[in-house]
C-alpha cells in the first residue's frame, strides 16, 4: 500500500535465493551485492563489515565454481585420454596383426611399421602429460611413412589420434592456467552461509525504509527494493527455463534410448531363456569407460541387470566376476569321470597315468595297469581295493604279485 506521498507504507523483498545452485547462485548474489553496495550503507543501516562478510562468501563461491569447472575439465581430459588409448591400441594391433598377413600388400607395410610402433609400446599406461609428448613423437614418425599407413587403412585412425591429442593438450593448458583452488569448502556448505548474509542485509534494508526520516531516503530504498525484486524475478524465470530445457533434454534422451533398446529386448529375452515381454528397459543408463550401459528389469524375478549394445544386439554385463577374477566359471564334470584317486581326467579323455586303451593308473586298485581291478593282472575279477584278487571287499593286506613291464 502507498501513502499520500506516493510512497509505499513498507517495502519487502518478494523472493528468496535458496532455490539456486552452482554458478547461478553465485551470479545472483553478485548482482544483488552490486545493487546494495552502490547505495549509502549508513542510510541502509548496514556496516562495512556486513557487506565485506557477504562479498567474501560470494567470492568464495565464484572460486569454488571455478574449481568445479576444473573438476569437469579433468573429467573431459580423462575421457579424451580413454579415446586416445583406444586409438593407439587400434593402431598398434592393426600393424602387428598384418605383419603376418598372407596378403603381400598388407604384410610388407606392416613389417616396415612394426619396429616403429614397438618403440612406443606401453605409452597408453604412461602419465597423461608424458603420453601426450610421446603421441606427438609417434605422429611425427608415422607422417614419414604415410604410404605404409595408408596401405593398412590407418589414415582416419591417425587423424583422429592427432585431433584427440590436440584437444587433450588444449584442456591441459586451461587447467594449468587456472588458479589454485585448494582449501575451499563444498558448495553445499557454502551456499547457506551466503544466503544467511543476504537475509541479514535484506532485513536491514527493509527496516531502514521504516526508520527513514526523509521522503528522498524512503524513495531511494523503495527503488532499491524494486530493483532487487526485478533481479530475483529475472533469475527465477531463467531458472525455470533452464529446468524446462533440462527436462526436455532428459525426455528426448529417454525416448531415443527406448527406440534403440526396445526392439532388441525380444531377442535378448529369448537368448537368456526368458519369456517374450518379460524383460523391459527401466530407462536408467550408466556411462563407464566410454561405454553406455542400460538397466533392464526381469518382471518374473523382479531382478535388474545391466547390458550394453554390441553389434546391434544386447549383451548382458557381468558385474560380479568369479573368485578367479576372469568373469568366467569352470564347470566340473559330474561323478564317474574321476579316477579313484580323485584326480581329474586329462585333456585327451584318458585317465591320468594310464596307457593306451584307457588303462587304469597304478595305485587305483590296478597295480599292473592292464587288469580291471585285478592286481595280479591275470584277468581275474578281483574286487575294487582287493589286493589278493579273491576276497571281495578285502582288507587290502593280502599278497599281490606285481608283474614288471617288459
Amino acid at each position: 500500500m502507498k501513502n499520500n506521498n506516493n510512497l509505499p507504507r513498507y517495502v519487502r523483498v518478494n523472493a528468496g535465493v535458496k532455490a539456486y545452485s552452482s554458478a547461478m547462485h553465485g551470479e545472483l548474489h553478485q548482482q544483488l551485492y552490486n545493487l546494495i553496495a552502490a547505495q549509502d550503507k549508513q542510510k541502509l543501516h548496514l556496516t562495512a563489515e556486513q557487506l565485506k562478510a557477504w562479498n567474501d562468501l560470494i567470492m568464495q563461491e565464484v572460486e569454488l565454481n571455478n574449481a568445479q569447472q576444473d573438476t569437469e575439465l579433468t573429467t573431459k581430459m580423462q575421457q579424451l585420454d580413454d579415446d586416445r588409448d583406444a586409438l593407439l591400441s587400434q593402431l598398434f594391433s592393426t600393424i602387428r596383426n598384418n605383419r603376418r598377413s598372407p596378403v603381400k600388400a598388407l604384410r610388407e607395410p606392416a613389417e616396415r611399421l612394426v619396429k616403429l610402433v614397438d618403440s612406443y609400446k606401453g605409452i597408453q599406461r604412461e602419465v597423461l602429460q608424458a603420453e601426450s609428448l610421446h603421441v606427438n613423437g609417434l605422429l611425427m614418425d608415422l607422417a614419414k611413412q604415410s604410404t605404409d599407413t595408408a596401405a593398412l587403412g590407418l589414415t582416419a585412425v591417425i587423424a583422429m589420434l592427432k585431433t584427440t591429442n590436440e584437444e587433450f593438450e588444449e584442456l591441459e593448458l586451461k587447467r594449468i592456467d587456472g588458479t589454485d583452488k585448494s582449501g575451499l569448502s563444498s558448495t553445499s556448505a557454502l551456499r547457506p552461509l551466503t544466503d544467511e548474509k543476504f537475509y541479514e542485509v535484506r532485513g536491514n534494508v527493509e527496516a531502514a525504509f521504516y526508520y527513514a526520516t526523509t521522503a528522498a531516503d524512503k524513495q531511494m530504498i523503495a527503488t532499491l527494493v524494486d530493483n532487487i525484486n526485478a533481479v530475483l524475478a529475472r533469475y527465477a524465470t531463467s531458472r525455470k527455463a533452464s529446468e524446462a530445457q533440462k527436462a526436455i533434454a532428459r525426455a528426448m534422451e529417454l525416448e531415443n534410448n527406448h527406440r534403440l533398446i526396445d526392439p532388441l529386448l525380444p531377442a535378448f529375452a529369448t537368448a537368456a531363456g526368458y519369456a517374450a515381454g518379460d524383460v523391459t528397459f527401466t530407462g536408467r543408463t550408466l556411462n563407464r569407460n566410454s561405454e553406455l550401459r542400460y538397466e533392464l528389469r526381469v518382471a518374473s524375478t523382479g531382478k535388474t541387470l545391466w547390458a550394453r549394445v554390441t553389434a546391434g544386439r544386447l549383451v548382458a554385463i557381468k558385474t560380479k566376476p568369479t573368485a578367479g577374477g576372469s568373469g568366467s566359471a569352470t564347470v566340473k564334470p559330474k561323478g564317474g569321470n574321476h579316477g579313484s584317486d580323485g584326480k581329474k581326467p586329462s585333456d585327451d579323455g584318458k585317465q591320468p597315468g594310464g596307457g593306451a586303451g584307457g588303462k587304469q593308473p597304478s595305485g587305483s586298485g590296478n597295480p599292473s595297469g592292464n587288469g580291471g581291478g585285478n592286481p595280479s593282472g591275470d584277468g581275474k575279477n578281483g574286487g575294487s581295493g582287493n589286493p589278493d584278487g579273491n576276497k571281495p571287499g578285502g582288507s587290502g593286506q593280502g599278497d599281490a604279485t606285481i608283474t614288471p613291464k617288459k
